[in-house]
Protein backbone atom coordinates (compact mmCIF):
# COMPACT_ATOMS: atom_id res chain seq x y z
CA UNK A 1 0.00 0.00 0.00
CA UNK A 2 1.56 3.12 -0.96
CA UNK A 3 1.86 6.59 1.29
CA UNK A 4 -1.12 9.26 -0.01
CA UNK A 5 1.10 12.12 -1.54
CA UNK A 6 0.15 15.83 -0.05
CA UNK A 7 0.72 18.78 -1.93
CA UNK A 8 1.17 21.93 -0.29
CA UNK A 9 0.42 25.14 -2.13
CA UNK A 10 2.39 28.66 -1.58
CA UNK A 11 -0.27 30.74 0.25
CA UNK A 12 0.68 33.70 -1.88
CA UNK A 13 0.63 32.15 -5.73
CA UNK A 14 -1.16 28.47 -5.35
CA UNK A 15 2.06 26.77 -6.88
CA UNK A 16 2.48 23.45 -5.02
CA UNK A 17 6.45 23.33 -6.27
CA UNK A 18 7.37 24.99 -3.12
CA UNK A 19 10.65 24.97 -1.79
CA UNK A 20 11.39 22.96 1.77
CA UNK A 21 13.78 26.00 2.52
CA UNK A 22 11.22 28.81 2.47
CA UNK A 23 9.56 28.41 5.63
CA UNK A 24 7.54 30.72 7.90
CA UNK A 25 5.94 29.47 11.05
CA UNK A 26 2.61 32.72 11.15
CA UNK A 27 -0.10 32.19 13.70
CA UNK A 28 1.34 28.80 15.08
CA UNK A 29 1.49 27.10 11.47
CA UNK A 30 4.22 26.51 9.64
CA UNK A 31 3.97 27.56 5.80
CA UNK A 32 5.75 27.25 2.88
CA UNK A 33 6.38 29.36 -0.31
CA UNK A 34 7.29 28.62 -4.13
CA UNK A 35 10.07 31.57 -3.56
CA UNK A 36 11.68 34.19 -2.11
CA UNK A 37 9.35 36.78 -3.57
CA UNK A 38 6.41 34.79 -2.08
CA UNK A 39 7.30 34.45 1.28
CA UNK A 40 8.32 38.61 1.31
CA UNK A 41 4.77 39.23 0.75
CA UNK A 42 3.23 37.15 2.71
CA UNK A 43 5.45 38.33 5.88
CA UNK A 44 4.58 42.11 4.37
CA UNK A 45 0.73 41.04 4.35
CA UNK A 46 0.18 37.91 6.09
CA UNK A 47 -3.84 39.09 6.25
CA UNK A 48 -4.12 38.85 2.28
CA UNK A 49 -3.79 34.92 2.51
CA UNK A 50 -4.77 33.86 6.03
CA UNK A 51 -8.40 34.30 7.38
CA UNK A 52 -9.48 34.52 10.54
CA UNK A 53 -12.52 32.97 12.53
CA UNK A 54 -14.07 36.64 13.65
CA UNK A 55 -13.48 38.06 9.90
CA UNK A 56 -13.79 35.06 7.79
CA UNK A 57 -11.54 33.84 5.03
CA UNK A 58 -8.70 36.39 3.27
CA UNK A 59 -9.07 37.93 -0.23
CA UNK A 60 -6.72 35.47 -1.46
CA UNK A 61 -8.71 32.46 0.04
CA UNK A 62 -11.66 33.50 -1.57
CA UNK A 63 -9.73 33.40 -4.93
CA UNK A 64 -10.26 37.31 -5.14
CA UNK A 65 -7.70 38.81 -8.45
CA UNK A 66 -6.98 42.54 -8.03
CA UNK A 67 -5.71 43.09 -11.58
CA UNK A 68 -4.06 46.46 -12.30
CA UNK A 69 -2.37 47.90 -15.42
CA UNK A 70 0.43 50.28 -15.38
CA UNK A 71 2.21 52.09 -17.93
CA UNK A 72 5.91 52.56 -16.90
CA UNK A 73 7.38 55.40 -19.73
CA UNK A 74 11.03 55.20 -20.65
CA UNK A 75 12.49 58.73 -22.43
CA UNK A 76 13.64 56.63 -25.22
CA UNK A 77 12.07 53.69 -27.35
CA UNK A 78 12.73 50.74 -25.74
CA UNK A 79 14.93 48.45 -28.30
CA UNK A 80 14.62 44.49 -28.69
CA UNK A 81 17.59 43.80 -26.71
CA UNK A 82 15.88 45.79 -23.56
CA UNK A 83 12.21 44.28 -24.25
CA UNK A 84 14.04 40.94 -23.93
CA UNK A 85 15.96 41.14 -21.06
CA UNK A 86 12.73 43.30 -19.00
CA UNK A 87 10.80 40.26 -20.49
CA UNK A 88 13.11 37.64 -19.02
CA UNK A 89 12.96 39.63 -15.98
CA UNK A 90 9.59 40.71 -15.39
CA UNK A 91 7.76 37.22 -16.25
CA UNK A 92 10.18 35.50 -13.36
CA UNK A 93 7.68 37.31 -10.78
CA UNK A 94 5.31 35.65 -9.13
CA UNK A 95 1.45 37.79 -10.39
CA UNK A 96 2.58 38.99 -13.53
CA UNK A 97 0.27 38.13 -16.47
CA UNK A 98 0.72 40.54 -19.10
CA UNK A 99 3.26 42.82 -20.73
CA UNK A 100 3.14 44.57 -23.57
CA UNK A 101 5.45 46.93 -25.36
CA UNK A 102 4.84 50.23 -27.20
CA UNK A 103 7.32 52.69 -28.18
CA UNK A 104 8.65 54.02 -24.59
CA UNK A 105 5.79 52.47 -22.97
CA UNK A 106 5.95 49.08 -20.87
CA UNK A 107 2.39 48.07 -19.99
CA UNK A 108 2.27 46.04 -17.24
CA UNK A 109 -0.48 43.81 -15.94
CA UNK A 110 -0.62 41.94 -12.50
CA UNK A 111 -2.52 40.65 -9.38
CA UNK A 112 -1.90 43.04 -6.74
CA UNK A 113 -2.05 40.23 -4.51
CA UNK A 114 0.94 38.22 -5.82
CA UNK A 115 3.25 41.35 -6.96
CA UNK A 116 3.38 45.15 -6.31
CA UNK A 117 4.61 47.90 -8.56
CA UNK A 118 7.35 48.58 -5.89
CA UNK A 119 8.91 44.83 -7.14
CA UNK A 120 8.03 45.68 -10.81
CA UNK A 121 10.08 48.43 -10.65
CA UNK A 122 12.95 46.24 -8.65
CA UNK A 123 13.39 44.10 -11.57
CA UNK A 124 13.11 46.40 -13.83
CA UNK A 125 16.06 48.14 -11.32
CA UNK A 126 17.88 44.92 -11.63
CA UNK A 127 17.24 44.57 -15.37
CA UNK A 128 19.11 47.63 -16.03
CA UNK A 129 22.54 46.81 -14.05
CA UNK A 130 22.21 43.72 -17.11
CA UNK A 131 21.88 46.33 -19.67
CA UNK A 132 23.40 50.07 -19.00
CA UNK A 133 22.95 52.36 -15.91
CA UNK A 134 20.72 54.89 -17.57
CA UNK A 135 17.56 52.76 -18.17
CA UNK A 136 17.29 53.21 -14.20
CA UNK A 137 17.24 57.14 -15.03
CA UNK A 138 14.54 56.76 -17.81
CA UNK A 139 11.63 55.57 -15.66
CA UNK A 140 9.44 57.95 -14.86
CA UNK A 141 7.34 57.61 -11.37
CA UNK A 142 4.46 58.51 -9.97
CA UNK A 143 2.55 58.17 -6.97
CA UNK A 144 1.83 54.39 -7.56
CA UNK A 145 3.30 52.94 -4.74
CA UNK A 146 1.38 54.82 -1.90
CA UNK A 147 -1.73 54.32 -3.54
CA UNK A 148 -0.71 50.72 -3.99
CA UNK A 149 0.17 50.45 -0.22
CA UNK A 150 -2.94 51.50 1.16
CA UNK A 151 -4.93 49.46 -1.32
CA UNK A 152 -2.97 46.57 0.19
CA UNK A 153 -3.34 48.18 3.75
CA UNK A 154 -7.37 48.16 3.06
CA UNK A 155 -7.57 44.55 1.89
CA UNK A 156 -5.61 43.13 4.84
CA UNK A 157 -8.13 44.27 7.23
CA UNK A 158 -11.05 42.28 6.87
CA UNK A 159 -14.23 42.88 8.10
CA UNK A 160 -16.93 40.42 9.38
CA UNK A 161 -19.30 41.17 6.58
CA UNK A 162 -16.16 39.94 3.92
CA UNK A 163 -15.47 43.71 2.95
CA UNK A 164 -12.68 46.20 3.85
CA UNK A 165 -11.90 48.78 6.37
CA UNK A 166 -12.29 51.55 4.53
Amino acid sequence: MSKPVFTIPCPVCQMTNINHDLLLSYQGVERYFCSSQCLERFRSYPHLYVGDPQHGLSPKQKNQVELKQRRIRFNEVIGDDVKKVLEESLLALMGIRVLTFDQQDLFVTYDLLEVSLESIEKAIEDSATRLRGTVLENIKRGLIHYSEECELENLAHLTKDGGYRL
